[in-house]
């Protein structure tokens, strides 16, 4: 995603590092590995709870005043004007807002997003919900118009797939009966996120890795999670010179980069579905697959937050810098509220600064995803069977810090 011309997810190249390459996987490698083993000898107890919960999302008056405003936004300026990219508020809100912004303050104060939810002002359905397959598929297309159609941050575009996105969620809520947890990819995405919130009562890290594990156990919901990881996996990917290498003036057509999408995330889910298909075989415990799927999702999303953090990182901390310079005339009517003339970004971090920062909520974020697989395990399988059901997702975790890294490090 760029929305300036001069803005990329990634500023750093490997030539940019203060120690080799190579000794950075290596001991990346070795920290997964070692937590792996740390918690083989010294966690043989299932210590988080499992208890399911969702939230309210019931919005204040105040707060559907701030979605209607969110929704002019989105939508206004593009359908009735056509600004470019560069000056609109639109992408802005969208892309570094509602898609990092947000989820960042997640951290601090829980779930904000359903509070003001522009998707859930015409129509917010509560109730029993039983698997979020609309909100996975929604949310496949929304990153599909993100990642491969080729203006993205184009307003007239953001615009139709925004109102076609509301539309959508309304009409399967009213006339489908389901609920709005079920159909928003948005809301499912912030609520997920918002369940690594570092703000808790003590202890901090067991209250967060209870509320990981407590991850409602809505079918396809561990499908939503991988979609995660697939979608920004394959965003790291194709804007590497390694991606253009390998493929060529290909990554520019539509039809390839819809192929490698669709194929990057379908390889995530195959190789998640073995591992847990592998962990029922060494147990000899009859166990069904989807069972099993279900149970392991949340142990995913540490890491699907971590990429995503790091991804989106240089937008949330640059180009939010132009929200001013874009609010000064939000519908394109030739307003001056603001009266400035020009948008500047202070890239007040060097690359190396920004580079370490990634590299480290990587590595938590897989550590983590390793803690949260052990636990279940002992708990599902017994602490003897554990370290052997684990294997594979080890394997996956360790392939995915490597994958993330090498995205990070190359130009």
């Amino acid at each position: 995603m760029k929305l300036q011309g001069n803005l990329y997810h990634g500023i750093i190249n490997v030539g940019d590092l203060p120690i080799p390459f190579n000794m950075v996987l290596n001991a990346a490698v070795l920290t997964i590995v070692l937590t792996f083993v740390f918690l083989k000898v010294s966690w043989k107890e299932s210590i988080l709870t499992s208890k399911e919960t969702l939230f309210p999302t019931k919005q204040s008056t105040s707060g559907k005043l701030f979605g209607l405003f969110i929704l002019s936004l989105l939508t206004v300026p593009g359908l009735i004007n056509n600004e470019p990219a560069t000056v609109s508020i639109t992408p802005l809100v969208l892309w570094v807002f509602l898609w990092i912004g947000v989820p960042v303050l997640g951290l601090l104060f829980g779930d904000l997003y359903a509070k003001f939810n522009p998707l859930s002002i015409l129509v917010n359905r509560e109730g029993d919900p039983k698997n979020v397959y609309p909100a996975a598929f929604l949310f496949v297309c929304l990153t599909w118009f993100e990642l491969v159609w080729s203006k993205p941050g184009n307003p007239r575009h953001i615009g139709i797939v925004f109102l076609i996105l509301f539309l959508t969620v309304s009409a399967l809520q009213r006339y489908f009966k389901k609920t709005i947890i079920e159909v928003d990819p948005l809301l499912l995405l912030h609520h997920l996120y918002s369940k690594m919130r570092v703000t808790n009562k003590a202890p901090v890290f067991k209250t967060l890795l209870n509320n990981l594990a407590n991850l409602a156990q809505l079918k396809g919901m561990e499908y939503f999670i991988l979609l995660m990881i697939g979608t920004v996996t394959y965003d790291g990917l194709r804007e590497t010179t390694f991606w253009f290498n390998l493929f060529g003036s290909r990554t520019y057509e539509t039809f390839f980069s819809t192929v490698a999408f669709l194929s990057m995330n379908l390889l995530v889910i195959v190789f998640y579905r073995f591992a847990c298909f592998f962990a029922i075989k060494v147990s000899g415990e009859d166990i069904e697959l989807n069972e099993i799927s279900l149970k392991f999702g949340h142990t995913m999303l540490p890491i699907a937050f971590a990429y995503h953090v790091t991804h989106y990182l240089g937008l949330l901390l640059f180009e939010s810098q132009t929200v001013l310079y874009r609010l000064n005339d939000p519908f394109g009517f030739g307003w001056n509220l603001f009266n400035i003339q020009n948008a500047t970004v202070d890239y007040f971090l060097e690359p190396v600064v920004l580079w370490t920062i990634m590299v480290i909520v990587t590595l938590a974020g897989h550590m983590i995803s390793v803690v949260l697989a052990h636990d279940l395990a002992v708990k599902i399988f017994g602490h003897q069977q554990s370290d052997k059901t684990q294997y594979i997702f080890l394997f996956i975790t360790v392939a995915l810090t490597l994958q993330a890294l090498f995205v990070l490090s190359v130009p």
